[in-house]
């Protein structure tokens, strides 16, 4: 795994990790210099009023002695050591801090990695899993389950939707002449008939979806007898109701209270017995087939890892925006531990030229309270004298 710095708007390359600037970086400064515009203000009128009192005039400044200097230059040696001892307390700070975030960041590398590697996983076993079924029991789902489009849902099994919605049409007024002396009314006939057809049509349309689920997953010896068995009892069933109609076909049929022959008048019981074997067992495992067809539980399993990816990969963003977050705070940590020293000469520089300027400051403060033109010049000597010395 690498870990590059980039640009905003530079893409990243696969399997790289970017670093990005932290969204607060580490702030680990204990020292802020004066407030040198509001010093200077007050040096400015500190002047002014040692003039107006008499404590400093044009023959001190003669002589080049400003005694508030030396109270200027002690203050300064009182910063200059509040900064070296801040400075070092900053020191210890940031290198605790980035000690405890040379763990966080470690952690938060593993989990990443961790993250990482489920992604890897399971975009793999998709990717793998993306190829359509060609043939019962290959471990493949159909290609409408790769594509995910509803069009092809609708377009592949509506003819066989409406099929088995004929087979129920046909089959309900079929057994309501079975049934027909079972109901107390016309409409509780109906329902024992509707009732019946649909499980005629649902029981082996299940049957041939758990019979699908067999050719794609296997069975113990156990799950293949029940298997066996239950088309056992079902062709059993058929058996039943093929008797039933085969009764209601040679019984004679009453119209408005006469009798005008049984329906099958002139045909065999056993042709009629062998046609409508045929017919409800071709009914049957029209159903069957039909279920074995539109279910492959291979598309399931398909969806099922496409939403766990899914998952995974949000947790993998959410995982590399933190090891990312760590990553660029624990570098401000090292920058803000490398730049010590750059730190410290530079306050120095600020601090110097600071008090020099309250002391041009307060010169002129002085100045404006004197008001004399030879005050102005002997200040003027002094702050170059100043000047060059430092």
């Amino acid at each position: 795994m690498r870990f590059i710095r980039r640009k905003q708007d530079e893409p990243a390359e696969p399997g790289q990790v970017t670093r990005i600037a932290p969204a607060v970086a580490y702030d680990g400064d204990l020292y802020h210099l004066p407030d040198w515009p509001r010093r200077r203000q007050e040096e400015r009128e500190l002047g002014r009023a040692h003039a107006n009192d008499g404590q400093i005039d044009t023959l001190t400044l003669q002589t080049g002695s400003v005694p508030r200097f030396h109270e200027l230059e002690d203050e300064r040696l009182e910063e200059l050591a509040r900064i070296e001892d801040r400075t070092e307390q900053e020191v210890q700070q940031a290198r605790a801090e980035f000690e405890s975030q040379k763990i966080r960041l470690a952690e938060s590398q593993r989990t990443f990695g961790e993250a990482r590697k489920a992604l890897d996983d399971s975009q793999h076993r998709v990717t793998e899993l993306e190829q359509p079924s060609r043939r019962p029991g290959d471990g493949r789902p159909s290609s409408i389950a790769i594509s995910g489009s509803h069009w092809p849902v609708i377009r592949r099994w509506l003819p066989a939707a409406l099929l088995l919605l004929l087979l129920l049409i046909v089959e309900v007024p079929i057994l309501y002449q079975v049934i027909l002396s079972w109901g107390d009314s016309v409409a509780m006939t109906a329902l024992l008939a509707a009732g019946a057809a649909l499980i005629m049509l649902v029981a082996p349309h299940m049957y041939g979806r758990a019979f699908r689920s067999w050719q794609e997953h296997g069975s113990s010896a156990k799950g293949r007898w029940l298997l066996a068995g239950v088309a056992l009892v079902w062709l059993g069933l058929i058996v039943a109701v093929a008797v039933l109609r085969r009764d209601a076909l040679v019984k004679p049929l009453v119209v408005d209270g006469q009798e005008i022959g049984p329906t099958s008048d002139g045909v065999g019981q056993l042709p009629t017995m062998i046609l409508l074997l045929a017919l409800l067992v071709a009914t049957a495992l029209i159903a069957a087939d039909l279920g074995r067809r539109m279910h492959n539980p291979n598309d399931r399993r398909l969806r099922e890892l496409r939403a766990k990816r899914d998952a995974e990969a949000r947790t993998c963003a959410a995982a590399q925006a933190a090891y990312q977050r760590d990553a660029g705070y624990a570098e401000s940590v090292a920058q803000f531990l490398q730049a010590v020293d750059r730190r410290r000469a530079s306050r120095l520089r600020q601090l110097d030229s600071g008090f020099d300027s309250l002391a041009t400051a307060y010169l002129g403060g002085v100045v404006e309270g004197l008001r004399d033109p030879e005050a102005a010049s002997w200040a003027e000597r002094i702050v170059l004298r100043r000047r060059t010395r430092s």
